[in-house]
């Protein structure tokens, strides 16, 4: 796991949902308990990144910084919103078997979208070496 965590992370993301199905599959969790944990993992990956790329500047404009906080500040409401609901709905109406379908079709989704997205900038990095 903290390999798949520091892997992550150099690809800019947390690494949370990688833990996900590796606590359910190996570790014998439910998704009531690998849920927090891989949001903890989750929080403290965002502040150690945040910490790091505080003071980056943009590569290609050295008055801006590297993160836009403008998207942020847009985004975050709906990111806490969406978690607030989803918490709600976990502890009151979906059932577990549910949320693992969920979960699973989520997952499925992000690494078709994702795969995707890497064929087309490897094809793009292929043209632009030609």
């Amino acid at each position: 796991m903290w390999v798949l965590i520091t892997l992550s992370n150099a690809g800019g993301l947390s690494g949370a949902g990688t833990n996900i199905p590796i606590m359910l599959l190996f570790f014998g969790m439910e998704m009531t308990e690998a849920v927090p944990i891989s949001g903890f993992v989750a929080v403290v990956a965002t502040v150690f990144r945040f910490i790091l790329n505080f003071n980056q500047k943009h590569p290609k404009d050295k008055a801006r910084s590297s993160i836009n906080y403008e998207i942020v500040q847009i985004v975050m409401p709906s990111v806490f919103l969406g978690s607030f609901i989803g918490v709600t709905l976990n502890q009151k109406v979906v059932d577990p078997t549910v949320q693992v379908i969920l979960f699973g079709i989520t997952v499925a989704w992000s690494i078709q979208t994702t795969w995707k997205k890497a064929k087309q900038l490897m094809a793009k990095e292929k043209a632009a070496n030609q």
